[in-house]
């Protein structure tokens, strides 16, 4: 019984590992689709044995500075921007979908949008 249990968790391990792989550049695709905007974003993510998530996002708006955290199946990483001339907050909460791609919400503490995610 005891060897089951220890193949069965063998068989899960590298799944949830890969799963919690935020490491390295990703393409975000974000969308407020009620305020008709759409924009991408190049981050390069680092993230610690703690799980912490660090690194920049560059938009033809700009770089801004993320951080966050990841979980065995889904990161939140936020940023500070201007909108307009005016600051925004933006939250971004996702999970780990099949294929290793994010999916998830943007919030801005009014409007919120969707985003996607692709490891490159």
């Amino acid at each position: 019984m005891k060897r089951l249990v220890f193949a069965a968790a063998v068989a899960v391990a590298p799944i949830a590992a890969s799963a919690a792989d935020m490491s390295g550049n990703w393409t975000v695709n974000a969308n407020f689709d009620s305020m008709g905007i759409k924009y991408t974003l190049a981050c390069t993510f680092t993230v610690d044995t703690a799980g912490k998530l660090s690194g920049p996002c560059k938009s033809d708006q700009g770089d801004v500075a993320t951080t966050g955290t990841v979980t065995d199946n889904g990161v939140e990483f936020a940023y500070d921007t201007t909108y307009q001339g005016s600051p925004v907050h933006l939250d971004y909460k996702g999970a780990v979908q099949s294929d290793g791609s994010l999916s998830g919400t943007v919030d801005t503490g009014g409007p919120q949008g969707a985003f996607t995610a692709t490891k490159k």
